[in-house]
């Protein structure tokens, strides 16, 4: 059975998150803040390895955020500010 994701009582996703892919591997993790991603922040591949690292400040990226080749390789590194 499925656990049921964290909402708040407008329906918007709200609190620690975690979804899979079909076969089961992680697929990314991280907090909402009334529907909105806040931040750190995890993506994965179906294969498990990271897809991204990063933060979210009211649900734009921010900082540091870190890319990743399926194979798990740094493909790149990049800095965002939201002003």
């Amino acid at each position: 059975m499925k656990k049921k994701q964290p909402r708040n009582p407008q329906g918007q996703p709200h609190g620690y998150w975690k979804r899979y892919h079909s076969n089961g591997q992680l697929n990314y993790k991280g907090n909402f803040i009334n529907g909105k991603r806040e931040g750190k922040w995890e993506g994965y591949y179906c294969v498990g390895q990271p897809s991204y690292k990063g933060n979210y400040i009211n649900g734009e990226v921010e900082g540091y955020w870190e890319c990743y080749h399926d194979n798990g390789q740094l493909w790149e590194k990049e800095f965002h500010l939201n002003l």
